[in-house]
């Protein structure tokens, strides 16, 4: 089955030039000039999408924030923008990687094949890290072979880790992406201590983790270990 890859850039020539280095790989691409056409592309489900900062209707990454949040689909931000703080905010908004123009057309498929790579497979119904055992079906964790309790809180982090495994996961991602809509105004230290209880049940040495990294000034990211 093709993978389907959405390409969100209003240079013409660039986006014709992506989508022909893609459709080459094998993926099945779609292209979009503006937000307002990468919404109706939307319709259908995307393994990945490369999105361009700059739109002639809009930010990319407020785009991001509002209408990509809740949905598990890998981003890269394109831009010529190429500040620490460009990078920072792309990725707080919830971007996977960050590049910048111009680019290597090679570098660029590289670095899609191997978010995509990252991120296939974490729908199947076990998974294992490790010494944890994780059954997405029924919703149990197994530590050393023995069941470890989790709160419904805790599932929903503890999947959206796993789905985004060696991903640098943003506190705002998080709690955009992790708390519903009743729970909207949650603070970070809501995150924080939420975090931390899960580190307790699923590491061995919850000070010195294996699996919940923390990525100083940005969020987490989940190693397999």
């Amino acid at each position: 089955m093709k993978q389907h890859v959405l390409i969100i850039e209003d240079d013409r020539t660039l986006n014709a030039g992506i989508s022909f280095a893609l459709e080459k790989e094998g993926y099945a691409v779609h292209s979009a000039h503006s937000l307002q056409e990468a919404e109706k592309c939307l319709e259908r489900k995307m393994s990945l999408i490369l999105l361009d900062v700059n739109l002639p209707d809009g930010d990319g990454r407020d785009f991001l924030r509002n209408i990509l949040a809740g949905q598990p689909v890998p981003v890269i931000c394109l831009t010529a923008l190429d500040t620490e703080e460009d990078m920072l905010q792309g990725f707080r908004a919830g971007c996977d990687d960050y590049v910048t123009k111009p680019f290597s057309m090679p570098v660029l498929v590289m670095k899609i094949k191997a978010l995509l790579k990252r991120s296939e497979g974490t729908s199947r119904q076990i998974y294992s890290a490790g010494n944890l055992v994780y059954d997405f079906e029924n919703k149990t964790l197994k530590k050393h072979g023995g069941p470890i309790e989790l709160t419904a809180l805790e599932v929903r982090l503890l999947e959206y880790f796993i789905h985004n495994k060696g991903i640098v996961l943003t506190k705002e991602n998080l709690l955009d992406k992790i708390w519903d809509a009743r729970e909207r105004y949650v603070e970070e230290k809501t995150l924080k201590v939420s975090v931390l209880r899960l580190r307790r049940k699923i590491e061995d040495n919850p000070e010195e983790p294996e699996h919940i990294r923390t990525v100083f000034g940005i969020g987490y990211k989940w190693e397999e270990a």
